[in-house]
């Protein structure tokens, strides 16, 4: 796991206020990435570079997985409008016309926002080797494409403004579950400069809180399992799991750590072992909100990339 210092500077909290356009098209936003059935000849590779340049565009950075799961996606569509060889040359060469379409979509509802589209053309020894390199022929310095993203961001910010109500009761009912990850994930994917983050960091302060407690109890019971089965140096380090799972504010911490205590005591120095501790050095609460970003972020890592259908 990620030292909790280095993502510090991800939880500065921001103005609750209402921002201008202009701000709004500054703002960093969650975005997901979903290409359609239409570009399946699209290879792997490029699909990672296509993936890259628009998160760059729309959100000022390539961050993965956190945002290919985002419920607000830019939508990839690709269609053919014209293909010809040319022969007077070996081996022959196909020339393929694309034209490109991106759409800011709701991966839920599939309705589409705005949208975008580049004439492209690539020419290659087949068509797909075609295909791949008219892909190739967008640029994250696009002017058209940055301009798209600036589009995008306030319209995305406008989205979680208007649901947020929704967004948080769909949390707090997940939470009610026990899906804190899932709660987690939805509440920090809302930007911060939108009207109500504020309020979506309050209640993921709630979540979390729940969540480690949770966490705290689940990972103690198995702890003291492993080390009731004998008290072995082997048992001890497979408590020491467990217990590196607990945080400085989970409920059951103090019982957790008079089971450390216990186990040093029988193993001395045949066993080292420290629980987790806060950072002195940085805000506790940053470094909760920190955790709680990446629990959220181990979440959206692992979960299947979802199918949707446009609304064109």
């Amino acid at each position: 796991m990620k030292t909790l210092r280095n993502i510090i500077t991800a939880t500065l909290l921001a103005a609750s206020m209402a921002l201008s356009p202009i701000a709004r098209a500054e703002c960093d936003v969650t975005l997901g990435v979903a290409f359609s059935d239409g570009t399946a000849q699209l290879t792997q590779q490029n699909r990672r570079y296509l993936a890259n340049i628009i998160r760059r565009a729309v959100s000022g950075s390539m961050t993965p997985a956190e945002l290919d799961n985002a419920q607000i996606c830019i939508y990839v569509a690709a269609d053919v409008n014209g293909r010809h060889i040319v022969s007077n040359v070996a081996p022959s060469k196909t020339v393929l016309d694309l034209t490109l379409t991106l759409y800011v979509a709701d991966r839920n509802t599939g309705t589409t926002f705005s949208s975008t589209s580049f004439d492209l053309t690539g020419v290659g020894n087949s068509e797909p080797q075609a295909y791949n390199n008219a892909s190739r022929q967008l640029k994250a310095q696009n002017r058209q494409l940055k301009e798209f993203g600036d589009k995008a961001r306030v319209e995305v910010v406008d989205y979680y403004d208007r649901n947020l109500d929704a967004i948080i009761n769909k949390a707090k009912t997940e939470a009610a579950m026990r899906d804190y990850d899932s709660a987690l994930w939805r509440l920090l994917s809302v930007p911060e400069c939108c009207k109500g983050y504020n309020r979506a960091v309050a209640e993921a302060k709630v979540v979390y809180q729940q969540y480690v407690n949770r966490q705290c109890e689940e990972n103690l019971a198995q702890a003291q399992a492993a080390w009731m089965a004998g008290y072995t140096l082997e048992n001890a380090q497979v408590a020491s799991v467990f217990l590196s799972e607990i945080y400085p504010d989970a409920a059951c911490y103090p019982e957790a750590q008079e089971l450390v205590a216990e186990i040093k005591k029988h193993m001395g120095e045949r066993w080292k072992f420290e629980m987790h501790q806060w950072d002195t050095l940085i805000d506790v609460e940053k470094q909760r909100l920190a955790h709680a970003r990446e629990i959220a972020l181990a979440y959206a890592q692992n979960q299947p990339q979802t199918v949707i259908s446009v609304i064109r």
